[in-house]
């Protein structure tokens, strides 16, 4: 999928595979600039026109009933247009390659496990955020829905009775609508696109998607919620996130010469401030004139508003080093999980405006964690985005709560490249790790949720009360006749 946060967030376990000796081909639409030794990129071309297409606004407006199938809906058809592309045809019917390891993003594209199939290699399945039901089923993880929260409700762990019960319909939507609607359209793209030697034999894609070995997930407790999980899956987040480098340039020039700090300003690589609707775009405006810091503004499109002298506009920002700079006071972010990793690491506050995904979870846990504000985009007006900003630079609970958990975030051990590094070695060295597998994902609905003994307890029960009253009306009715015969 042409999502760049979702793969930058990875490559650096990637290069580091490669560094140790390990042989990688990795396809994508984002190819490294500079060759690495053991690092073969197989790049997919990429239409602007696709991302365009996407409209964070749209995507904004989804209630909680329609958020899943507006998401498979428009997986399926970016799948479409990506894998019937004629280089990753190309790569998919070769069969020059072999591999002793295939890892997956299985978000929004669950089609790829077949490729495990095809090399009789085990999986290892990359995750760019928290589960969701979905993908929880698939692994044998746990999705209560009372306290295991589906990040796209918006909700936080801690849930009302409302957000229960969105939270149950959204996951109901996936634990059984889903393999009635969407894995459908799932194996339909495997079977139209991933013809290659030997596919006829290939088990349906339930069976593929129960045999991950290991799952490598980009969250982590400090930023998220915490919850149970399974052997397999692994927390690694903060693969990208590296000690900040000095900046150079226009960069260090102005971030030095701001006598009250600066503001970081940056809606992540989806989310195009220019996309947005020109109320929005003015809100935000007249926001940054009333602001005595310097800002520093990531703006993507070449139509660029007409700006005070204290805001710096770019379409790229060395964002790591800048959060990183002591003068740098405050990021104002969409609350993606990337952005919060850096965030945390670096004891930034933040000021969120949330549009979808996991991004209004996420400020909702930084506002309960108390290491910013969220604002949403919905109710965004000058006196709330103002007032966010101005309490979260002039209250210190800010910056001392996140440098809190920007300890927790750090008091890892291993590290976690070292920790993903460990898992997909040891996945090659026992060829497979299905021993870490939970025996729940064979079991049928009705046995996973007891449907069936749940069944006979009822019905025992209700058998047995019946037989019981039935005994006791024939008793008092055997009372009733003996006092007449002794007359």
């Amino acid at each position: 999928m042409p999502f760049k946060s979702h793969f930058t967030g990875f490559r650096p376990l990637f290069k580091e595979l490669a560094s140790r000796g390990h042989n990688l081909t990795v396809v994508s639409t984002f190819p490294l600039k500079t060759p690495l030794p053991n690092y073969t990129d197989i790049p997919i071309s990429l239409n602007e026109n696709i991302l365009k297409g996407i409209n964070p606004m749209e995507l904004a407006s989804h209630g909680f009933l329609t958020v899943v199938p507006s998401l498979w809906k428009l997986s399926t058809s970016l799948a479409q247009k990506m894998i019937s592309k004629p280089e990753m045809q190309n790569f998919i019917l070769s069969q020059d390659y072999e591999f002793d390891l295939v890892m997956v993003f299985s978000f929004c594209q669950e089609y790829s496990i077949t490729l495990g199939h095809k090399y009789k290699a085990p999986v290892i399945n990359l995750g760019v955020s928290t589960l969701w039901p979905s993908n929880s089923k698939w692994i044998g993880e746990p999705s209560t829905f009372s306290y295991i929260l589906d990040q796209r409700t918006g909700a936080t762990d801690q849930m009302s009775f409302i957000e229960r019960f969105k939270n149950t319909v959204v996951g109901i939507y996936q634990l059984f609508l889903e393999d009635y609607y969407y894995l459908p359209l799932q194996k339909e793209n495997m079977d139209k696109y991933f013809k290659y030697k030997g596919h006829e034999s290939r088990p349906p894609i339930e069976d593929m998607l129960r045999n991950v070995s290991v799952t490598l997930l980009n969250a982590h407790y400090s930023i998220g919620v915490t919850r149970p999980y399974l052997p397999g899956t692994i927390e690694i987040a903060g693969l990208h996130v590296d000690e900040p480098k000095p900046l150079t340039g226009k960069f260090l020039e102005f971030v030095e010469s701001a006598e009250h700090g600066v503001i970081y300003f940056s809606f992540g690589t989806i989310v195009d401030p220019s996309n947005l609707p020109n109320s929005t775009i003015e809100v935000f405006i007249n926001v940054l004139k009333k602001l005595k810091q310097k800002v520093m503004w990531k703006w993507d499109s070449n139509n660029l508003p007409q700006l005070p002298e204290h805001v710096m506009v770019s379409n790229w920002f060395p964002q790591p080093d800048i959060l990183g700079h002591p003068n740098v006071r405050l990021f104002i972010t969409h609350g993606g999980v990337h952005s919060l990793e850096e965030a945390t690491y670096n004891a930034l506050p933040i000021v969120g405006v949330p549009f979808f995904g996991d991004q209004h979870m996420n400020m909702r846990l930084a506002e309960r964690n108390g290491i910013g504000k969220m604002v949403d985009n919905v109710d965004l007006t000058e006196e709330s985005m103002l007032s966010a900003i101005n309490e979260v630079l002039t209250n210190t609970k800010y910056k001392e709560n996140s440098k809190i958990r920007s300890e927790i975030f750090k008091d890892s051990h291993p590290r976690p490249m070292d920790r993903a590094v460990y898992w997909i070695e040891y996945v090659l060295r026992h060829g497979g790790a299905n021993h870490l597998t939970s025996s729940s994902v064979v079991l049928n609905y009705n046995q996973y949720f007891l449907v069936d003994v749940y069944f006979v307890i009822i019905s025992t029960t209700t058998i047995s009360m019946f037989l019981i009253v039935m005994m006791i009306k024939y008793i008092m009715k055997t009372k009733d006749i003996n006092p007449s015969k002794k007359k």
